[in-house]
């Protein structure tokens, strides 16, 4: 009883305590899952705990250091930043060892029709992990050794990693915790240079490793199944009215949010604006200037944009605001779910993951942030429409909604003066682009020039890209009768193309095999993406057609004069 209430005396106040049984177990933000998945060791001091991935398979814990080391490299004189980081992987005994295997199956969600998608692609053992995590190569086994501690069986790895190293030369040291039904791979990643020096610190961890009672189930990958995604498809969105399927979208962003909301750590934080959910580390302050802006922007999406998708509801993103750069960058890093080597995501995902950076409010991230917000909404409303989207359109819009920035209750929509200036540069000299054939570009074109690919013609098409799209959105072009309406009578027209060229497809693609292994399913996404090469011109032209066929040269000449003036 002394030992124990002394214990529990010299706590921090960020450490918690729980009996299981006679044994005390004293815990650090880690009280999720040391009970449910039965085990238990303390991290080298100071490190910070990092969330995992709401759809995470694998990885059930992940530490950063509080320190940054340095490698220099001598050949080139660059020196390159490097945190440790820790990672715990838990690998299932009855995991089946097959290759992976992707399903499709109809079935019914709140009486609506939808389509199941389930990605399998359990690991073989550590070492197929690291052919995953690590592929090309680049690492290998310097020493293997199994030995017993605390009651388990453990087998440890010295692992150094060389060619892949992008910030040097690297160590790896892994302990393997074999317990009944679970192997627990505890990975501390290093730089080869430093490992020395923090050896005896990453060894007590190692060593702290306890297996404890288990009181929840046992692994997100139960029957080897590392991803059920959930989607649904225009066919399917035709069923059932707007209404039901809205009810069906917003109870799945409500599963989604609660169970971002679940796997935070207690440090962390939450905060709705509007429907956005900021998850946040450290920056209440910059995650609150940052939501307001998002429910501006989003809002602004919406209205502007509402004819993509019509009367379609799409699912409010997670925004984590991690409290570096850092951070969120080993939030993103050691993507352990099992879905690399060819497997097809149906959507870009439902979090956007960013810090507050030197730039501030004018920053990158804020621009990046923006860009990844329309781009999620798209795929929401139109999925089709997201992959059809000329160059001249797409690359237009994320540079526009890029810019937005929240002023009061307003957005401002910041120009890139680089593009004002060389788009201005090009019409002064006589080199710009004639708008009928920048609108006509497919995304080969749209790179090239007559003597072919051409760096210079695609940063000068960028940047009449990017702003003939905001003439297009902004009031000056509704004074000029073929440009009023314009982008918006271009994006409704190709939707109408594209549904009608997917109708045939549907038909052609219905008679082929489902794929069953992960080569099957790379076989068949190679051969739909040459189809849609070849396809792409065809959808230009009849988009081009029903817009512009019935336009005259003078309908043109009135077109550029008023971009043109504008531009001026």
């Amino acid at each position: 009883r002394e030992m124990h209430d002394k214990a529990i005396a010299g706590l921090p106040e960020d450490w918690d305590h729980e009996y299981f049984g006679d044994v005390l177990v004293l815990e650090h933000n880690q009280k999720k899952w040391a009970k449910r998945l039965g085990f238990q060791f303390k991290p080298p001091k100071g490190w910070t705990s990092i969330p995992l991935k709401t759809d995470e398979g694998w990885l059930v814990a992940k530490y950063l250091s509080d320190k940054s080391y340095f490698y220099t490299d001598k050949d080139i004189g660059y020196t390159m930043e490097h945190k440790p980081e820790l990672l715990v992987i838990a690998f299932r005994r009855d995991t089946p060892k097959k290759k992976k295997k992707v399903t499709r199956e109809e079935d019914k969600l709140d009486g609506l029709d939808v389509i199941k998608v389930t990605i399998r692609n359990p690991y073989k053992d550590y070492e197929d992990f690291l052919d995953r995590t690590y592929q090309g190569g680049g690492w290998f086994v310097d020493k293997k050794k199994e030995f017993k501690l605390n009651g388990l069986e453990v087998t440890r790895y010295d692992i150094k990693v060389e060619k892949l190293a992008r910030s040097g030369p690297k160590r790896i040291t892994t302990w393997i915790y074999h317990t009944v039904d679970i192997d627990f791979a505890m990975q501390i990643e290093v730089l080869e240079t430093e490992y020395k020096k923090l050896s005896k610190v990453l060894d007590r961890s190692f060593k702290s490793f306890t297996e404890i009672e288990r009181n929840g189930n046992i692994l997100p990958t139960n029957d080897g199944a590392v991803s059920s995604i959930t989607f649904y498809t225009r066919k399917k969105l035709s069923t059932g009215s707007p209404k039901e399927r809205r009810t069906v979208r917003m109870k799945s962003q409500r599963e989604m949010h609660d169970k971002a909301i679940a796997g935070l750590p207690e440090d962390w934080d939450h905060e709705y604006f509007g429907d956005v959910l900021v998850l946040e580390h450290n920056q209440k302050k910059w995650a609150k200037r940052l939501g307001e802006h998002l429910e501006l922007v989003l809002d602004y999406i919406e209205k502007e944009f509402d004819y993509i998708g019509k009367g379609e509801y799409a699912r409010a993103p997670v925004v984590r605001v991690c409290d570096t750069e850092e951070e969120a960058a080993a939030f993103e890093r050691g993507v352990v779910s099992g879905t690399s080597g060819g497997a097809v995501w149906i959507y870009p995902g439902s979090e956007i993951v960013t810090y507050k950076d030197d730039g501030g409010f004018i920053g990158y991230e804020v621009e990046d942030v923006n860009r990844r917000l329309f781009y999620l909404w798209l795929a929401e409303r139109d999925e089709d429409l997201l992959s059809a989207l000329p160059e001249w359109i797409s690359i237009g819009i994320y540079e526009y909604v890029g810019g937005a920035r929240r002023d009061g209750r307003k957005l401002e929509f910041r120009v890139d003066q680089s593009d004002w200036d060389n788009a201005r540069l090009n019409l002064a000299q006589g080199k710009a682009t004639p708008l009928r054939d920048l609108v006509r570009f497919t995304r080969e074109e749209f790179q090239s020039d007559s003597a072919g690919a051409s760096a210079e013609s695609y940063w000068a098409h960028r940047a009449e890209a990017t702003m003939l799209v905001r003439f297009l959105l902004e009031k000056d072009s509704k004074r000029c009768k073929v440009a009023k309406d314009l982008l918006e009578r271009y994006i409704t027209t190709l939707a109408e193309v594209l549904d009608e060229v997917k109708e045939k497809e549907n038909a052609s693609w219905a008679n082929e095999k489902e794929p069953q292994t992960e080569e099957e399913e790379e076989a068949l996404a190679k051969s739909r993406a040459e189809r849609w090469r070849a396809r792409e011109k065809e959808l230009m032209e009849a988009t081009y057609e029903r817009v512009f066929g019935d336009w005259t040269d003078k309908d043109w000449a009135s077109f550029e004069k008023a971009y043109h003036d504008w531009l001026k």
